[in-house]
């Protein structure tokens, strides 16, 4: 029987965070950093895209509402550009319980970080994210 995904936490990894809260993001950017990972930030979804573009990264951790597009819509973006990052998406949302963005996160299966969440929460996302195929 084969094994099953491993996890080197030693190894550096790159991580995309869209956020348009300044303090947020960088925060967020700062948790990620501390635990050695490149991490590079968008403030709206055109410059997340753009980033995607040049490169890419193991974990994309994104606001639910961004400027420019909503998660749905930054989502459907990446299944038609870059299907093979929606194992590695994270949405982070102060409105899960909102009827359209909580349809949205369970048919899809998206996890998701409710703000406000620990440093830890989000290290534990970020993992299991690093293990999908």
């Amino acid at each position: 029987m084969a094994a099953g995904p491993s996890f080197d936490a030693r190894r550096r990894r790159r991580i995309l965070v869209v956020e348009d809260d300044e303090m947020v993001r960088d925060a967020v950017a700062m948790m990620l950093s501390a635990d050695d990972h490149d991490v590079v930030t968008a403030s709206n979804a055109a410059e997340a895209l753009g980033f995607l573009e040049r490169g890419s990264y193991d974990v994309i951790v994104s606001d639910l509402r961004i400027p420019n597009m909503d998660g749905p819509t930054f989502y459907r973006e990446l299944k038609q550009r870059w299907p093979a990052a929606l194992p590695r998406i994270i949405f982070m949302t102060g409105h899960a319980e909102d009827p359209v963005y909580g349809r949205f996160l369970r048919e899809t299966g998206v996890p998701v970080l409710a703000k406000p969440f620990t440093p830890e929460s989000l290290r534990q996302a970020v993992r299991r994210a690093f293990l999908a195929p």
